[in-house]
C-alpha cells in the first residue's frame, strides 16, 4: 500500500435499493467538491483491460454461484468473483493515489476499511418510500417495484456476504446509518456533511 495523504478522505456509501442512496451520494459529492465513483469504475476497467463495459455491467455487484464456481490456487472460475476482485483492486489503486472520493456500493466499506479517514455510511428508507421511489424511477407498478426491491436486496446481501466478514447493514460497522425517509435527500446530505466535518476535526486532519 502506498503512503497516503493524512488529509485524504474516503467516503463509502452502502445503500438499500430504492433508498435514494445514489442521489444522496451525488449531492454530497457536489457539496464537498469530490468525485463520486460508481458504475463509472466499470467503464474505466473496461477501457484499461479491453472489455465490453456492458458485459461487466451484467455481473456487477452479483454474487458468485457457489454450486458452479471453484477456486484453485487463488484463481476463481467465476466471472462474478473475477470481476469483484478487479473492482476491489481498482478501489485500492484509486485510494492509493491520495485523492478524495465517494465510492458507492461494491463492498468498498469493507475493502477500504484499513485506510485512514474512511467514513462508512449506510443509507436506508422506509419500505413504502422505497417502493414509491423505485416505481416512479422505473415507471413500474408498486407490486413490481416491491418484487424488484426484494430481488435487489437479496443480491446485494449475498454479494456483501460473499466478499466481507460483516452483516449487511450492521450498524456497528458503519460510522453513520441514515434513513432518507426521515430527513429527505437534502437533510441526509447536510447530516452526513456535518458528521464528516466533525469527524475530521476530531482527527485533526480536516482543513475546511
Amino acid at each position: 500500500m502506498a503512503e497516503m495523504n493524512k488529509q485524504q478522505i474516503l467516503i463509502t456509501i452502502t445503500r438499500d435499493f430504492g433508498s435514494l442512496g445514489h442521489r444522496i451520494a451525488d449531492e454530497l459529492g457536489k457539496e464537498l467538491g469530490i468525485p463520486v465513483v460508481d458504475k463509472t469504475l466499470l467503464y474505466k476497467m473496461a477501457e484499461n483491460h479491453g472489455f465490453d463495459p456492458e458485459f461487466l455491467k451484467k455481473y456487477d455487484e452479483k454474487p458468485r454461484n457457489p454450486l458452479t464456481s471453484r477456486t484453485l490456487k487463488g484463481h476463481s472460475n467465476s466471472i462474478e468473483q473475477v470481476l469483484a476482485d478487479m473492482v476491489f483492486k481498482y478501489q485500492k489503486d484509486l485510494a492509493d493515489t491520495g485523492e478524495d472520493f465517494i465510492m458507492v456500493g461494491r463492498c468498498a466499506d469493507w475493502n477500504l476499511r484499513g485506510y485512514p479517514n474512511v467514513i462508512k455510511i449506510f443509507i436506508t428508507a422506509d419500505e413504502p418510500d422505497r417502493r414509491d421511489h423505485v416505481a416512479k424511477a422505473l415507471d413500474i407498478s408498486l407490486a413490481d417495484a416491491e418484487s424488484l426491491i426484494k430481488k435487489m436486496d437479496r443480491r446485494r446481501l449475498y454479494y456483501h456476504k460473499s466478499n466481507t466478514d460483516v452483516s449487511w447493514g450492521d450498524p456497528n460497522f458503519y460510522n453513520l446509518s441514515v434513513n432518507s425517509s426521515k430527513l429527505g435527500v437534502e437533510g441526509c446530505v447536510e447530516l452526513i456533511k456535518n458528521y464528516i466535518q466533525l469527524y475530521m476535526s476530531k482527527s485533526q486532519n480536516w482543513d475546511d
